[in-house]
């Protein structure tokens, strides 16, 4: 079956364009192609590069001191403009497909590598129905982002591949520049080494260790300190990206305070209303509720400890910036959860059920909601 390596993730990728394709048309709702809230941003960095200027009452929203596009990384609007041929209005619509396609391949392939075809599948299953995967067509990053995270597991993984540091290396970088949380990536290198470092005990050197960790951690951060620098010098403020974000309410927070206190009045008649005042709250509560159990209903987790720390990271890390506004859309970074479900010991039908779950609240509530204009 490994053979067909490519062919399964490409009938679910067929099967997930068309359905939400299908949604978005029969709903009459141009939205979908859009490059609206967040895309917006990023199709203005790869047409125009970075723009800062004062905020006017009135004008933009939220208030806040500075406005523009500061609060958005770069690798994104890079790629765009650079393979769309310097036409990013086309390629932040046509590019999501391609790198969700080769996504999917490299998903399907990492699980495959460790695990039958058909514990593969349901991996792959479980990432396509999440509750909000429909945004991996869309002209958000997180398409891109899917398959780095699978190109560099796989360079991490395979020993034996031709330039592997230097491919890891690079990829690290890339995946760096594309998003703010891409920097947690690093603790699986990092846990991978700790346990080579504990294998090899009193052989390994001084040397080796600062070297490992130039080549598997350090490419981590390069994204956020060259964006910083960049800042610096074009508009007097390494900071930049922390300050232009105080003004929706991202400052520092307790992740488990934060959780619990959204979660206390968690109610399924929120879900009733498509205009409620409340959609923050709720398209919070069900993408927490979602991810938090399947650390709860799918152990023992038989994906590697390193994937599993990555998991919770990427839980705990959006709270922590005392806002829960989007995590509905952050959360698909965690890309390990449907690993986890996948290798679960877990019977097939309570799997399949979850899965289930994820999807329908997809299909009834988060996709509906984002062609409303209403999900940001």
């Amino acid at each position: 079956m490994k053979k067909n390596s490519f062919i399964i993730p490409g009938l679910v990728f067929m099967a997930f364009c068309a359905l939400y394709l299908l949604l978005s048309l029969t709903n009459r709702s141009g939205l979908f192609f859009m490059p609206i809230w967040d895309i917006e941003h990023y199709l203005n960095i790869a047409e125009r590069g970075y723009e800062v200027y004062p905020c006017i009452e009135g004008v933009h929203f939220p208030r806040g001191e500075i406005c523009g596009n500061p609060g958005w990384f770069p690798g994104w609007p890079l790629v765009v403009k650079i393979l769309s041929f310097n036409n990013p209005s086309l390629g932040i619509i046509v590019l999501p497909y391609l790198f969700t396609l080769f996504g999917f391949v490299m998903f399907y392939k990492i699980l495959l590598e460790h695990s039958n075809w058909q514990k593969a599948l349901i991996g792959l299953l479980a990432l396509a129905a999440g509750p909000t995967a429909f945004y991996f067509l869309t002209g958000f990053p997180y398409a891109l982002m899917l398959f780095l995270f699978g190109a560099y597991l796989y360079c991490l993984y395979k020993t034996n591949l031709k330039y592997r540091k230097i491919l890891l290396v690079v990829i690290a970088v890339i995946y760096s520049l594309t998003y703010p949380t891409a920097c947690l990536l690093a603790v699986v290198p990092l846990i991978y080494l700790i346990k080579d470092w504990r294998r090899k005990n009193s052989r390994i050197s001084i040397g080796r260790i600062i070297k490992d960790i130039l080549i598997y951690i350090l490419p981590f951060a390069v994204g956020p300190v060259l964006l910083s620098v960049y800042f610096w010098i074009k508009f007097d403020d390494f900071m930049l990206f922390l300050h232009f974000q105080e003004k929706y309410g991202r400052t520092w927070g307790v992740p488990i305070g934060l959780i619990i206190d959204s979660l206390k009045y968690f109610s399924l008649d929120r879900f009733a209303y498509l205009q409620s005042d409340y959609y923050t709250f709720w398209a919070a509560d069900f993408v927490l509720i979602w991810f938090g159990l399947v650390f709860i209903i799918f152990p023992p987790y038989r994906i590697k400890g390193e994937l599993v720390a990555l998991a919770l990271l990427l839980y705990l890390f959006p709270p922590t910036t005392g806002a829960l506004l989007s995590i509905w859309r952050h959360y698909i970074l965690i890309f390990p959860v449907a690993m986890i479900i996948a290798s679960s010991p877990r019977p097939f039908w309570l799997k399949g059920l979850y899965i289930a779950i994820g999807l329908a609240a997809s299909l009834y509530i988060y996709f509906p909601h984002y062609l409303y204009g209403i999900l940001i």
